[in-house]
């Protein structure tokens, strides 16, 4: 065969150093510093599968998170996210029969999931298929091994002894590929959602303004003018010091109002390998009244890019808060600064179309085989036939083909 694959953990995966194309790529989750923050989770085992031509050139390298009991983050569990609309799904685009039939194996996924253990996903954080090909490949050869990536990666789930696997979060064009090569062996695609991105194509912020539909205008002038008059400003710190202990107390609290286990050091900890490994790359833009933060938003930015990490909101004293930071005043200082494109992670998708987003849909590749695997390919199937309806119920910008 062309192509073969090894299985490498994180001490011997090949750095920034010994594979340029993970220095300072223009997607901040390809880069070598990202993945080493991702190496410090404690939810998934952090491989990597490098990818080799025949005469033993490397010529792609792309993380995979293993999860060995339940316990990984929502987004790169396989299991877990099956049948979770947490992650992904919509049943009230189905058809009545599919949603019945959905209740169904719902019902039946909490005896399902334990065989589908341990399980591995070609992703990274950031919701990103994190494939990185060697510089100077050309659109040929990256789509020669984006052919094999479903066959390498069903050969590494079976090297870590995991009963599924998934590929997640490829793009339309991937997809064109990855499809085809992944109905060959029989795994279920799945549509997953669509980041949401902001292109800025003008010089500055009253010709973007100009830009605007009138009704939009009108509504990015109320927001800042409500935004102001409530005695809101905006604060802008950049690098690994803009991690205040302030956004650390928001960011905590967010966690606590959704559930999310941790409580501060999980936060604490979190922030700290930000710092030591992306954080000159950290932007955090603050919503501030009389010197107290009051909501936060963190981006990290990469070349011309934004891309969204997290945010944070105090929801009794800075109701309305949101959209003026997240969108107007991220939008002005992104114009004044060089950047030209903000990636707003999935969901919130009728919120951030409204505000200019264009979706671009994410795609999943499925495989379970432990017992029970038919109830939970069955379910991936329809969860991703619901995230499909959704995003075509929007419009333009957001249909999507199965890739199958």
């Amino acid at each position: 065969m062309k192509y073969s694959a090894k299985v490498l953990d994180a001490a011997s995966r090949p750095t920034a150093r010994e594979f340029p194309a993970l220095e300072r790529p223009p997607v901040i989750w390809d880069d070598d510093r990202w993945w080493r923050f991702t190496e410090r989770t404690d939810l998934h085992e952090t491989h990597y599968l490098a990818v080799h031509a025949a005469d033993g050139a490397l010529v792609a390298l792309a993380p995979l998170l293993l999860t060995r009991d339940g316990g990984g983050l929502l987004f790169y569990d396989v299991p877990k996210m099956t049948g979770n609309l947490g992650a992904f799904g919509d049943p009230a685009h189905l058809t009545e029969v599919e949603r019945t039939r959905w209740e169904e194996l719902t019902a039946a996924l909490a005896r399902a999931r334990p065989a589908q253990y341990p399980s591995v996903a070609l992703s990274v954080f950031g919701s990103h298929h994190g494939i990185v090909h060697a510089t100077g490949r050309t659109d040929d050869e990256r789509r020669e091994v984006l052919a094999e990536l479903p066959r390498l990666l069903e050969d590494a789930a079976r090297f870590l002894g995991c009963a599924s696997h998934a590929l997640l979060y490829a793009t339309d064009e991937q997809a064109e590929t990855l499809g085809p090569a992944a109905a060959d062996l029989g795994h279920v695609p799945a549509v997953l959602g669509a980041e949401s991105v902001l292109h800025l194509q003008a010089p500055d912020w009253d010709t973007y303004l100009a830009t605007l539909v009138s009704r939009k205008r009108k509504r990015a002038n109320r927001e800042l003018r409500e935004y102001a008059e409530a005695g809101f400003t905006t604060v802008v710190r950049e690098g690994a010091d803009a991690l205040t202990g302030p956004v650390v107390d928001l960011q905590v609290a967010l966690r606590a109002k959704y559930g999310l286990p941790g409580g501060r050091p999980r936060v604490e900890r979190d922030f700290a390998a930000i710092r030591e490994t992306v954080g000159d790359s950290a932007l955090v833009l603050s919503a501030e009244r009389d010197g107290e933060t009051l909501g936060f938003v963190l981006y990290l930015r990469s070349g011309d890019a934004l891309f969204g990490r997290t945010a944070g909101f105090d929801d009794d004293r800075a109701k309305g808060v949101y959209f003026a930071l997240t969108y107007h005043e991220t939008i002005r200082w992104s114009l004044a600064n060089g950047v030209r494109d903000i990636w707003y992670g999935l969901a919130a998708y009728d919120a951030k179309k409204l505000r200019g987003c264009d979706l671009e849909p994410r795609h999943g590749w499925f495989h379970f085989t432990g017992e029970g695997h038919q109830v939970l390919t069955e379910t991936v199937r329809l969860q991703g036939d619901g995230e499909n309806g959704r995003l075509r119920s929007l419009g333009p910008n957001s249909t999507t083909p199965q890739g199958d």
